[in-house]
């Protein structure tokens, strides 16, 4: 008895230490919404100018007035399909529903006597996204930096057969998560997320889970999960059943890559 109970303090004891090496879960149970934007590359200077005269000041009174906890703007660097209609991406991060808001008022109080008409205008007619989805962040372990957000997000997109949630959604958080863990200890991962799909929804849409890997550096992504990291986190595991249980509860429909480009917290 008394070897079991030291071993479990053992085991408490090496998780609160790896979690103080700078991991959060905070992003667990929160909202992301993802606006595809297709911006004119005659016109990206333009955009890039916007950005910051604009998305940003809009998007920080949002977080200021308390109805969003963060915003990222991506650029897609490798797209999911050669047909690809977007090439960058907004994500914001919200504690309930985003965008059910009024952003007049958030910007009459940020803005301090500026033209909120014209600010207002002229974030809508940026904010006209070939479309957008909304996820639930069921899942989320990030290594906190000094440095800001990854640099890039690696977004999977994943099919889960009806019926199937519940078993793929155990699948990611006993056993994949574990071994993101352990990337991310390695340092060749920043975090890893697991977002299920609110709207738009039905079969034919194509999947409803995806997952975000980040990095800094691309050259990680070689590591990505693979059966050495397998082995790390379940040395005895059946590596072939393993995968074969993976490919039997999902199908991995299309991988994108993303780059920061600027971010309001």
């Amino acid at each position: 008895m008394k070897t079991r109970l030291l071993s479990l303090l053992s085991l408490l004891f090496l998780q609160a230490a790896f979690f103080s090496q700078g991991f959060t879960q905070d992003n667990q149970g929160l909202y992301m919404k993802i606006d595809y934007l297709e911006i004119d590359l005659q016109e990206l200077s333009a955009f890039q100018n916007d950005v910051e005269s604009v998305l940003k000041p809009v998007n920080e009174a949002r977080i200021e007035a308390g109805s969003m906890e963060n915003w990222y703007l991506y650029r897609v660097l490798y797209p999911g399909s050669q047909n690809t209609d977007h090439n960058f991406v907004a994500v914001s991060i919200c504690s309930e529903l985003c965008n059910n808001e009024s952003l007049r008022d958030h910007l009459e109080e940020f803005s301090k006597g500026d033209n909120t008409a014209k600010l207002l205008s002229d974030y809508y007619s940026i904010m006209t996204p070939n479309f957008s989805e909304l996820w639930k962040i069921n899942n989320s372990i990030v290594h906190e930096s000094e440095n800001g957000p990854a640099q890039f997000l690696m977004l999977d997109y994943m099919d889960v057969s009806p019926g199937a949630e519940y078993t793929y959604q155990m699948m990611e958080d006993e056993n994949a998560k574990p071994i993101h863990q352990i990337r991310i200890e390695n340092g060749n991962m920043e975090g890893w997320e697991l977002f299920q799909l609110i709207l738009p929804r039905g079969e034919e849409y194509g999947y409803n889970f995806s997952t975000g890997n980040y990095y800094n550096d691309l050259r990680d992504v070689e590591f990505h999960f693979n059966e050495e990291v397998l082995r790390q986190s379940r040395p005895d595991a059946d590596v072939a059943a393993f995968f074969q249980n993976v490919e039997n509860v999902r199908d991995l429909v299309r991988s994108e890559v993303w780059e920061l480009v600027t971010y309001t917290e």
